[in-house]
């Protein structure tokens, strides 16, 4: 390819593989690949040169025309080979992942439950923390903190209203007292507050250890999260008011399977029930225990 910068493409029938190689410059990171098969690397003779490696044979001929994509955006709009790796593998992922996406309110409950897990971190330790969230796995509650259960609920509304999905998510399970934590979001200006993908990598952190990684990236990837959302989900958001948490005693607006058993009602053929309760004026009902306190109470550097 005699164009500028220089590029170099090799097939090598051995390993096998095809690689495009050209240079990048001293203060440029190598881009990250999210796909499975093409992995982007600096050269082990030359750390100048950057490499782009396709290692499936059976790709070769689908992965051909995508090398040359980079080439063409490196030689033709000038714009350094390092970009051009980079803002082709970003097309590639939005092309790719176009049919995997979360909703907004998936996106707001999840960082919800990463600003409480992140709280649990710090107050209880990365392994405890990680194993009290129950959530990702179907679990009746989202937390179990110490000797509580813990639910979460997070809104983007100006009210502090939160949809209820069944009727067994606002009902105890004794001797288990039930707390429901709820967070009151609203989107943040450039450079404030936190993107999801930020979250994620936050409580990442704050789960340092081998074994709690490995625990937390099996409950993300259940939670739905996928890497490609790093990217996809570019919303800022910050807390909208002081994150609050309630006991959910007799007082509490809800709806259970319990208070229509005892009135007699046969709702067996009612298979999905759905309500919204707004605790925008409703008291906590009893004095937050510490560790929840200081769990909810938790700031997340932006």
């Amino acid at each position: 390819m005699g164009k500028e910068p220089p590029l170099t493409l090799t097939i090598d029938p051995e390993r096998p593989s095809i690689t495009l190689q050209g240079p990048i410059g001293d203060r440029e990171a190598a881009p990250r690949s999210r796909l499975e098969h093409l992995s982007v690397r600096p050269s082990p003779r030359d750390p100048g040169l950057l490499q782009v490696v396709i290692t499936d044979p059976s790709l070769f001929v689908d992965a051909y025309p995508v090398l040359c994509a980079i080439a063409d955006r490196a030689q033709l709009d000038g714009n350094g080979f390092g970009v051009a790796v980079t803002d082709t593998l970003r097309l590639l992922i939005r092309l790719t992942e176009r049919n995997r996406s979360i909703s907004r309110d998936r996106e707001v409950g999840l960082v919800g439950e990463l600003l409480t897990l992140i709280g649990a971190c710090k107050r209880l330790g990365p392994q405890a923390a990680v194993s009290a969230w129950r959530g990702p796995h179907g679990e009746e509650h989202d937390f179990a903190i110490e000797d509580l259960d813990v639910e979460v609920k997070t809104t983007a509304s100006e009210r502090r209203a939160h949809w209820i999905g069944s009727l067994t998510q606002l009902q105890a399970t004794p001797p288990a007292p039930l707390w429901l934590v709820s967070h009151q979001l609203t989107e943040a200006g450039r450079g404030q507050g936190w993107t999801l993908g930020e979250l994620v990598a936050a409580a990442r952190g704050a789960a340092a250890g081998p074994t709690a990684s490995m625990e937390l990236d099996a409950k993300l990837a259940a939670a739905g999260w996928a890497e490609p959302f790093d990217e996809l989900c570019v919303t800022r958001w910050r807390r909208r008011s002081p994150s609050r948490a309630f006991l959910v005693a007799e007082d509490f607006p809800r709806l259970t399977a319990h208070q229509l058993a005892d009135t007699g009602f046969d709702y067996s053929h009612v298979t999905d029930v759905r309500y919204r309760i707004d605790l925008t004026q409703h008291e906590a009902g009893a004095m937050v225990p510490e560790p929840l306190a200081d769990i909810i109470a938790t700031e997340v550097n932006s």
